[in-house]
């Protein structure tokens, strides 16, 4: 299973995403972290951010600044770091759609709706969690599916807040993403 965590430059929220979900997936050989940006950036991760990394011993697992689209769109699943991205992306791709989630929305609807690993195969679960959205729930922004963005010029409480934040989301999803024998 391929996941790609996806953010606006692919220099903040998306690989410090993957970092810390790769870790909580490390365990289970099947499943693959990336990330990516709807823009892509300069490839250069914030002063203040890399302190916060290298004081929590977070290490980035792959070149920042990459973009989305600049390969196939083959992955299992995509998640994105706040709705307006998400609603960027399946405007462009519309087959993305059915397996894009912010990664707020997506923790929320596997809570609600695990998996029955037994009798279903991830693809399978993934079309029930995306069965009962609308195209509707992208319109506006909301608070609810957004991962806060200091930007490049944040500062290091802005970012350990953000690295806060997904962590735990990061956590809570790990469990839904591995273990599949289907």
């Amino acid at each position: 299973m391929k996941v790609v965590m996806v953010c606006f430059a692919n220099t903040c929220r998306s690989p410090v995403a993957e970092a810390l979900l790769g870790s909580f997936v490390s365990h289970d050989p099947t499943v693959t972290v990336a990330s990516k940006g709807i823009a892509g950036g300069d490839g250069r991760t914030p002063l203040a951010l890399d302190e916060v990394l290298l004081e929590r011993g977070i290490a980035l697992q792959s070149a920042s600044g990459e973009r989305l689209g600049d390969e196939p769109l083959d992955a299992d699943l995509y998640l994105f770091m706040e709705r307006a991205l998400l609603r960027e992306a399946v405007v462009a791709q519309p087959t993305l759609w059915p397996k894009s989630f912010t990664v707020r929305e997506f923790a929320r609807r596997a809570q609600l709706n695990p998996p029955e690993r037994t009798t279903e195969t991830f693809a399978e679960w993934l079309a029930v969690l995306h069965a009962s959205r609308s195209r509707h729930e992208l319109m506006g922004d909301d608070p609810i599916d957004d991962v806060d963005d200091p930007g490049l010029r944040g500062n290091s409480e802005e970012f350990a807040t953000m690295v806060n934040q997904l962590e735990a989301l990061c956590r809570r999803i790990a469990p839904f993403l591995t273990d599949w024998s289907r």
